[in-house]
């Protein structure tokens, strides 16, 4: 079996280091820092991403809004961005409708980034500034270091501090035994939890299990799934949350055991001993800034989908139904 989704894992920490060590996020940040909103426009994985930064712009009190790439591409509607910064971001830079929206900025004299892995890319070329996530090229189907790459980098242009990114993620790589555990110990269908900082992560992992395993993971806010999903959860019913210390984490708990009563089975990638323990099975990760620890939270979950996909004696580098580039318009 080929090893290229385990390497590219393995890889995240150097690839997070490079993406700290360039001077491109911090000229992004200074043009971001000009307009008060946010319009962030990608798809797929780079859309978890986007989700991730608009917490991380939120926090720190911008307004952030993710992009509806088909107005500009399929309604011919787009809205005024000339009071915004916007950020293309994509791993590949090849999706027109992502870049239709940072030229359509460019036009409207907004100031735009792309964030992307090939820097000759239609998206690079649509935006004023470029941050080249230098990833290296990832040849598995499925997105992992280029995910996190991405999402260091927002921070950067956010303003959050991200320097210990590195040295969480290698500490995240030994938990690799303990998610494979704990793939064993899903079920299928899965409902994948997650609040605050941990959402988009959330969202990410679904994605990471269903394009890997063929499992249908559906992600959710645990703060929406109380309105009505919740219903679902009984016995037999499978559910994998994802929590990081923080604000959210007393609602993380008080879920949890909530879903243990009524006889899910409640599995955990979290920082968080108490979460940890009343649940089924859990991995846990080293403790680090709430948004930190919740980007982390990715590695075990890349493991586990793997784990899973080996399982199913599916190809985890080249996944049924997949394509790397995906040209959306």
């Amino acid at each position: 079996m080929s090893e290229l989704l385990l390497r590219e894992i393995e890889e995240q920490p150097a690839v997070a280091r490079r993406v700290l060590a360039s001077t491109e996020p911090e000229a992004a940040r200074r043009a971001v820092a000009s307009r008060s909103v946010v319009y962030l426009a990608a798809r797929g994985s780079s859309d978890n991403a986007a989700t991730y930064a608009k917490y991380l712009f939120e926090t720190r009190g911008r307004i952030a809004a993710l992009a509806a790439p088909s107005l500009f591409t399929l309604y011919r509607a787009a809205p005024d961005l000339s009071s915004a910064a916007v950020i293309g971001v994509s791993q590949s830079g090849a999706s027109p409708d992502v870049a239709a929206v940072v030229r359509a900025a460019r036009r409207a004299s907004a100031p735009t980034v792309a964030i992307t892995n090939d820097r000759r890319s239609p998206l690079a070329r649509a935006a004023e500034h470029v941050v080249a996530l230098d990833a290296g090229a990832e040849r598995s189907l499925a997105a992992t270091k280029t995910f996190t790459a991405t999402c260091v980098a927002l921070a950067r242009i956010a303003g959050a501090p991200v320097e210990e990114a590195p040295d969480i993620f290698a500490a995240a790589l030994q938990t690799r035994a303990a998610a494979e555990h704990l793939a064993r110990r899903l079920r299928d269908p899965l409902a994948v939890i997650g609040r605050g900082y941990t959402y988009p992560i959330a969202l990410e992992v679904a994605l990471k299990v269903k394009e890997l395993a063929g499992i249908w993971a559906e992600p959710h806010s645990a703060a929406d799934f109380a309105h009505g999903p919740i219903a679902l959860a009984r016995r037999g019913a499978c559910v994998l949350m994802l929590a990081a210390r923080g604000p959210t984490i007393r609602s993380l708990r008080a879920l949890a055991r909530e879903l243990g009563e009524r006889g899910a089975r409640v599995l955990a990638l979290t920082d968080d001993e108490s979460l940890a323990a009343s649940c089924y099975a859990a991995v846990l990760v080293p403790t680090a800034a709430e948004h930190v620890v919740a980007l982390s939270l990715v590695v075990p979950g890349q493991f586990l989908a793997r784990a899973l996909a080996i399982a199913r004696k599916r190809n985890v580098d080249r996944p049924t139904g997949l394509t790397k580039v995906t040209r959306t318009r």
